[in-house]
């Protein structure tokens, strides 16, 4: 029988970046792990898709070598190749956590935790006591019941990872990040894709106009988008799938392959003894990641909160800290989010409506990447910055990025909300040049109505 001063369940980015802080701070630490190290980010998600976004990426550029002066052979994409060469990138980073666990001196123990009380769960036959319990269970897709998703071959984005082959029509339900990420990797490597979508826009968290220029991009790439449509019901026929779709009018399409892409739902499979408050059917928490029952606390998607592989690491660092009576808390005003479509796009604070409805008074700089030497220079002139401040103060309070190397620069602005900075910061800050991130810079002085590479409007 062994006794740990903190037992984490779930080793993804929550659980296992609480392991390491919790054993930094000299606390006897264990993790249990049902699957791979690393989570559904690492493994199922986040990773997997960036090393195929890059082949899409490389796709494109071939595709518009030619008006760049290259002469390029048409490519082909060989799927096997491409699931053999992300697979390598996992296996590296999953051992490079492995590592990192071993070398901390974090036990592992791979198996299915079942917690039986607050200071005791079981793992097969091997009973674990502990003081303290961190929850880093996560997610797993959402099956919405409508008729038919039960059918063999409907895929989930687990699934539609692991093909070994380009499918000829593909229908995605739910026009989210994951299905707009899928739709470009897809799209690129020769689909037919359709993204069916039961909102006004894709991406609906984001600002209107980042999903409004990432839905002309997608367009233009041929991929064709069903918004304010709802799917009713999934019918498999011999070789394809018939999706009845109803919006303005009711339609039948027909794709080779269907992904469901809708949302995700908590896994509390194993946690039932502890009777804890859920809010959502998550598991309700505090800014100290505090459960309703003392000495219990959860990290990542399990919370319901923002489910971004950033924010559970950061929360796991959170429950490590309180844990080892550090003054730790949990916030949510500032929080980059990411999405790797072609182009990019990079957000982080409030929207405009948002800014809109929250203050009296705003400033808002635009400056399009048409106008980027940089961007120019790339051929990569689609999208531009949106930078939002309180008016009166000059407090930046948003910033929304779409175009190329978004995900990147959006760490810049991100960093100027956490330190309460102001238009005036980023513009007495010199920033190199040529590159993407002055865009940034060019925003900020439009917002203070002083714009140097755009004409005053």
């Amino acid at each position: 029988m062994s006794h740990y001063d903190v037992a984490i369940i779930g080793a993804g980015p929550g659980g296992y970046v609480a392991a390491i802080r919790a054993a930094q701070l000299g606390l006897k630490t264990v993790v249990v792990e049902k699957e791979q190290v690393g989570g559904t980010c690492l493994n199922l998600g986040c990773i997997p898709t960036k090393t195929l976004i890059m082949n899409a990426e490389i796709l494109q550029e071939i595709k518009h070598a030619e008006k760049r002066g290259l002469k390029v052979p048409k490519p082909e994409v060989d799927m096997q190749g491409t699931q053999k060469m992300k697979n390598r990138v996992i296996n590296q980073l999953v051992s490079g956590v492995e590592l990192l666990l071993k070398g901390n001196g974090i036990d592992l123990i791979r198996g299915e935790a079942n917690v039986s009380s607050e200071n005791t769960l079981k793992v097969s036959n091997q009973e674990i006591h502990f003081s303290q319990l961190i929850i880093a269970t996560g997610s797993s897709n959402f099956i919405p019941p409508i008729p038919g998703l039960n059918e063999e071959g409907i895929l989930t984005s687990t699934e539609l990872l692991e093909l070994d082959h380009v499918p000829e029509k593909l229908i995605i339900i739910g026009g989210g990040v994951i299905g707009c990420e899928l739709a470009t990797i897809f799209s690129s490597f020769g689909s037919k894709v359709t993204i069916i979508e039961m909102q006004s826009y894709l991406v609906p968290l984001m600002d209107t106009e980042v999903s409004a220029t990432l839905m002309t991009s997608l367009k233009s790439s041929g991929v064709k988008i069903l918004t304010n449509c709802k799917v009713v019901g999934v019918q498999r026929e011999t070789s394809n799938f018939e999706v009845s779709v109803t919006g303005a009018k009711e339609v039948v399409l027909e794709a080779d392959q269907v992904l469901v892409s809708v949302g995700r739902k908590a896994n509390l499979k194993g946690l039932e003894a502890l009777k804890l408050d859920l809010e959502r059917n998550y598991i309700k928490v505090n800014d100290r990641m505090e459960t309703s029952l003392k000495g219990v606390y959860a990290v990542g998607d399990i919370t319901g909160k923002i489910q971004l592989a950033h924010v559970a690491s950061r929360q796991g660092i959170v429950a490590a800290e309180t844990i080892a009576g550090k003054q730790a808390m949990m916030s949510y005003r500032v929080v980059p989010s990411c999405i790797y479509t072609i182009p990019e796009i990079g957000s982080v604070g409030l929207t405009e409506t948002q800014a809109k409805e929250m203050y009296k008074e705003i400033a808002v700089g635009k400056f399009p990447m048409r106008a980027c030497g940089k961007a120019l220079a790339m051929g990569a002139t689609t999208g531009f910055v949106k930078i939002i401040a309180e008016k009166k103060s000059g407090r930046v309070i948003g910033c929304h990025i779409i175009g190329p190397n978004a995900t990147e620069i959006i760490g810049q602005v991100a960093a100027v909300m956490e330190q309460e900075g102001t238009l005036m910061d980023i513009t007495r800050t010199i920033h190199a040049h040529p590159t993407i991130s002055e865009t940034v810079l060019e925003a900020a002085h439009v917002a203070l109505g002083e714009p140097i590479h755009v004409i005053k409007a």
